[in-house]
């Protein structure tokens, strides 16, 4: 719609002139071709003025038109009695055509589209320009006797094409937006336009040939160069130039023989079809550009949201790294110190109890982490899994021995059940594999009361690929039918009272279905309440006989008593605990506080193994690392350990990346540091053997 005061009086005053100016050249074409009546454009401003002008300003619009119509018809010879008819008919037809238009294209009444302008000719301007047909013939043979279903046929052809030609040319000169691909200098489109015009001329003012189709090359043309709204403006010049070069004599080849009426008519319906040609393909054309324009306005958002998620990732990375690494800094020394303690033969029974308490809160406080941590690997699809030949055997064995403790203390009878083969030796990611089993076999001990927990292996044979099936089921509270669903999906507990009674964040079963869904397998439950909870997975494995001899490797022979360890961490008390731990461990520990102190006593001793802490103050451990493998002899090829609370995948490639040859997650598990030194010492007496028989 038109905005502003002065815009839509200046609107109203243009449908005015462009009213009176159509209606003096159609009456004039009309008296030139004896009566016949000519294309009749001007209803089509009064309409678009009732579209698109308020209501107090189309009415004076109106009443300027009708006094138009009244002067011309008028000086045209035309009774009084019978202009003011025509008027009153010609006012009308406007206005049931802006009414139908508002209802059935839409308030704003837009027809830059192909369906919009089919409707806006079909069910507006036909229905308006046949009523006022029926009212024009029998007006006149009223009046003056004439023929009712002529006159009235001449009316409707004459209104209903110049209407249907005049209508969407300003309504899309109104509205329409200049689409940026149909921009084009101002002496590019005078010379389209009027290429148009003498395309027409020549069409319509030779004898010889018959050349219609130059105008629709043409108006071709304009509809990919200039848009719907060139393409109008070319066809109401191309109906203008036709119908006066018709009405002037023309001897085109098409006209040569007819009547006066059905020469006008014949040009009417040509200016009406090369119109509506040019507006169909300008239309469509607009609508690929405008898809194609929409399509890269998405694929911008797309790219942001792209940038905005890469950016919301890398920081939600960046804070699990820092809160994991704050979390577990303190709870090495919480859960190490507790370990020491424990071993110590002489304490009492209630201060046993009291470190047994603490252990059992540190590990449920430090599961939450590793919880919070895998989660967020598996949603962010950044797990990888290791593949190397592994034991089914060793690894449900050494699962049940895990989960033994708990069950023992809550007087369950842990079982284990084989069906199949498990020495087969198979390609899989060991340490997925037994995260998935302990986390349904805890799950199976923390809410079984009495009874059993039992995981059962079942191998189904299918060489190359096997099928393992892993089952673990319990007698414990059973889950409701209704509530099963909800099993798998994160933070999800059966209820929140489940969460209240036995704790845990509801990732556990989320993470499972995460791996084991990265292994190419399946995870579902059975259970029932009170009877119980069969929890089962299966993966497809594939046989590695070829490896297994490397699978079988073993650490017999070495040991670390002796060892001459570095330990290098700017925290007091970590130092305090780690040569606490390798001191049990048989190990000869030195200490070192930052980088820079563990490369020059690196440089001046002779040490087996270095452990290194990552973030420390004057060097860090990477680059520290990177420093000792630059240093001269036997000191350079010491090989370190990364003994960090860096957890996530990106930060232990790091410290793979800077030359670390493996690492230790804090809080420090003594079994997992001893696992650790025994594979890196091991490698360094292949070396060393290698060197020696050189």
């Amino acid at each position: 719609m038109l905005t502003g005061r002065a815009g839509q009086r200046a609107a109203g005053v243009g449908y005015v002139l462009a009213f009176a100016v159509s209606a003096v050249v159609s009456c004039a074409m009309t008296r030139q071709a004896h009566g016949v009546a000519a294309l009749w454009t001007a209803d089509a401003f009064l309409a678009a003025a009732f579209i698109t002008l308020p209501r107090r300003i189309s009415l004076w619009v109106a009443a300027g038109c009708a006094l138009a119509n009244i002067a011309v018809n008028v000086a045209n010879g035309t009774p009084v009695g019978l202009a003011a008819g025509f008027t009153v008919i010609n006012v009308l037809e406007s206005a049931v055509t802006a009414v139908i238009a508002r209802r059935i294209v839409g308030a704003s009444v837009r027809v830059d589209d192909l369906i919009r302008v089919g409707r806006l000719a079909a069910f507006a301007i036909v229905p308006a320009s046949g009523l006022g047909a029926a009212l024009a013939g029998l007006l006149l043979w009223l009046v003056q006797g004439q023929d009712a279903l002529s006159i009235a046929r001449d009316w409707f052809l004459s209104v209903s094409l110049g209407m249907g030609v005049a209508l969407p040319a300003v309504l899309i000169l109104m509205h329409g937006r200049e689409l940026p691909a149909f921009r084009r200098s101002l002496a590019e489109k005078l010379t389209l336009l009027t290429l148009a015009a003498v395309a027409t001329a020549m069409v319509y003012g030779q004898s010889r040939m018959p050349l219609p189709f130059m105008v629709y090359t043409c108006l071709t043309i304009l509809a990919f160069r200039l848009g719907p709204r060139g393409a109008v403006m070319g066809g109401v010049i191309s109906a203008l130039v036709a119908t006066t070069v018709n009405l002037l004599g023309s001897q085109a080849p098409a006209l040569v023989g007819l009547t006066p009426a059905m020469r006008i008519h014949l040009t009417e319906l040509f200016a009406a079809a090369a119109f509506y040609s040019a507006l169909v393909t300008a239309t469509a054309v607009a609508g690929q550009a405008r898809a194609q324009a929409l399509l890269v306005a998405r694929m911008r958002v797309a790219r942001e949201a792209r940038a905005k998620a890469i950016r919301a990732n890398t920081a939600k990375s960046e804070f699990l790294a820092t809160m994991s690494h704050e979390i577990r800094t303190p709870m090495n020394s919480i859960l190490g110190f507790t370990h020491v303690l424990q071993q110590t033969a002489e304490l009492a029974p209630a201060a046993r109890r009291h470190l047994d308490l603490i252990d059992s809160a540190g590990q449920s406080l430090l599961t939450v982490v590793n919880d919070i941590l895998d989660f967020s690997k598996v949603e962010a699809g950044e797990v990888q899994l290791h593949l190397e030949p592994v034991s089914l055997a060793r690894i449900a064995e050494d699962a049940v021995a895990i989960a033994g403790e708990p069950a023992r203390r809550k007087g369950l009878d842990l079982r284990l059940r084989v069906r199949g083969d498990l020495e087969q030796t198979y390609l899989a990611d060991e340490m997925r594999i037994r995260q998935v089993i302990l986390n349904l076999l805890n799950n199976g001990v923390k809410f079984t009361d009495s009874g059993f927990v039992e995981l059962a292996v079942e191998v189904d044979a299918c060489e190359p690929i096997d099928t393992v099936r892993f089952t673990v089921t319990d007698t414990g509270v059973g889950i409701p039918l209704d509530r099963r669903d909800r099993l798998f999906e994160r933070f999800s507990q059966v209820d929140s009272s489940v969460a209240r009674t036995y704790g845990g964040t509801g990732l556990g079963l989320a993470i499972c279905k995460g791996l084991v869904e990265l292994m190419d397998g399946a995870i579902g439950v059975r259970s029932a309440p009170g009877r119980g909870s069969s929890f089962w997975f299966e993966i497809p494995l594939v046989r590695a006989e070829a490896a297994a001899a490397e699978a079988e490797a073993t650490d017999d022979g070495i040991g670390l008593e002796g060892a001459r360890v570095l330990l290098v961490d700017d925290h007091p008390m970590n130092r305090e605990l780690g040569s606490t731990i390798l001191g049990l461990l048989g190990c000869e520990v030195s200490l070192a506080e930052n980088g820079a102190a563990a490369v020059d006593a690196v440089r001046q001793g002779a040490f087996d193994v270095v452990l290194m802490d990552v973030h420390m103050p004057v060097m860090d451990g990477l680059t520290a690392t990177r420093a000792i493998q630059a240093l001269d002899g036997p000191a350079g090829r010491t090989p370190v350990i990364a003994m960090t609370a860096d957890v996530l995948a990106e930060n232990v490639e790091r410290c793979r990346a800077a030359g670390m040859v493996d690492y230790v997650a804090k809080p420090v598990r003594p079994d997992a540091l001893h696992a650790a030194l025994m594979r890196v010492m091991a490698h360094r007496d292949d070396e060393a053997l290698r060197r020696a028989v050189a």
